[in-house]
Formats: C-alpha cells, structure tokens, sequence
C-alpha cells in the first residue's frame, strides 16, 4: 500500500467531503467544513487566504452562538502548522493523540476468533451496546442512544457488541457508505475485565468482514496506543498522527 497515495485519497473523500447521514449535516463556510449534529465536528480547511486565529475565533464564536461543543479533529500533516497553538489560545483541549492507521481490504483477511459478536438490529440490541460501551470506556454514552438511535436500519450505520456468558462487554461500530473508497471503525472498546480475550479482535474481524462485501477498498481509524498494537499485528499501516481538539459547552456557561 502506497501510504502516502491513501492518505491523500483520504483527505479527499473522507474529510473535504464527509459523507451525509441521518440526523447530521455538512456545512462548509469561510474555507471551513464542519459536521453539524448530536456532535460539531470540523473535518477539514483551506485557510490559504485568511489568518488562522481568525479562522479559529469564527468557530469558536459558532460555537457559543449555538452553545455546542466543537471538535476541530488536526492531523500530522494538516497546515498550518501552528494552527494547535490558535486552538488552545481560544480555548480548544487536546484529547490524547492517536493514530489514522488504514487496512486494505484487499490484501488482508482477519480472522474471527472465536468470539460472539451480535449485530445491533433492535433498541433492546442498543441498549446493550451502550451499556458495554461504557464499561469500556468509563463514563456515560447516553450520546449514542440520540445519535444512533434513528439510524438503526439505516444504510451505512452498523454497530457490533461483543458478549461473555450472555452480558455485553465490548461494542463498536462501521460506518460503511455506498461508494465510498474508505469504510470507517469508531467507538471500539473492551471491558477492561474482559481484554486480552481476542473481543476487540473479533470485534473487528466482524467490521472488516462487513465492509469488504459492500465494496469498500479501505478500512480507516483512529488508533489511541492502546489498541495501535493490536491493529498493526492484524495488518493495519499508520499514515499520520491524529488530535483532536475540543471546545466543550459547559465552558460557556
């Protein structure tokens, strides 16, 4: 796989033009693209012909008109290199860094373990991926009941829980859009109980599998340093390092 080729197909298909799905939409203003939605997240900009504290402060600004928080998610190789020290002067925090790693479907085949995983069909099947999404990761994923909620039986949306005796234990999601190059993995979290068993593993080979029969090429995520191993033993390459950057709501009260 050609790394740098991929990530720039990437910028292109996955960030300049994020795909439109129920319940969000795209606006892009002042050389600015921005996911609007349960969660505000820009995605992409071209800040060629303006100053970025500028730029920034307009976001910002956006921000507290609507009091909603904002991520502004700023890659390796994103200009201008400085654009971070603009985000935190405006009061933007730096979540921990992580990874873009990318899997080419076509060349690798992730075997599935042994593992039961169930795809979310149901409500009752959400409400179970929500709860092991927060034994995962400790802290309240009521956000995803709004968010996911009116998506389910949607194309595109596929949420996957990973279960133990009967309790679920692991949950994550692939988001798969009709014609898109790039399939993406989010929200991919163990019970800390319950890793190092093959979950996350499993988890997945199930994702994986999925995209590959819908025709996409790549499968693309953010990989903090705790699951990176895990990606780069089941074939993944990293192309860049990955920050994001958030303007929480609570700060404008």
């Amino acid at each position: 796989m050609n790394t740098a080729e991929v990530l720039a197909l990437y910028d292109t298909a996955v960030r300049a033009e994020p795909a439109v799905v129920p319940g969000l939409s795209v606006e892009t203003r002042d050389g600015v693209t921005r996911i609007v939605g349960p969660f505000n997240l820009i995605t992409a900009w071209d800040l060629a012909d303006q100053s970025p504290e500028a730029a920034v402060a307009r976001e910002a600004a956006w921000a507290r008109d609507n009091a909603a928080a904002l991520m502004w998610r700023v890659y390796g190789h994103d200009k201008p290199a400085d654009l971070p020290l603009h985000l935190a002067a405006e009061g933007f925090v730096a979540d921990p860094p992580a990874t873009l790693m990318v899997l080419d479907l076509a060349e690798a085949d992730i075997a599935p373990g042994d593992a039961y995983i169930h795809r979310v069909e149901s409500a009752d099947d959400l409400e179970e991926a929500i709860r092991a999404s927060e034994l995962a990761f400790g802290a309240p994923a009521d956000w995803q009941r709004k968010a996911f909620a009116p998506r389910l039986g949607t194309p595109g949306f596929n949420l996957f829980t990973a279960y133990v005796d009967g309790y679920p234990v692991a949950s994550g999601r692939v988001e798969i859009m009709d014609g898109m190059p790039f399939a993406g993995l989010y929200g991919g979290g163990v019970a800390p109980a319950h890793r190092g068993k093959g979950l996350y593993r499993g988890l997945t080979a199930a994702r994986a599998a999925l995209a590959r029969e819908a025709g996409a090429r790549y499968l693309a995520t953010e990989a903090r340093d705790t699951s990176r191993p895990i990606l780069q033993a089941l074939g993944f390459q990293p192309l860049t390092a990955v920050t994001t950057w958030t303007l929480d709501a609570d700060a404008f009260a």
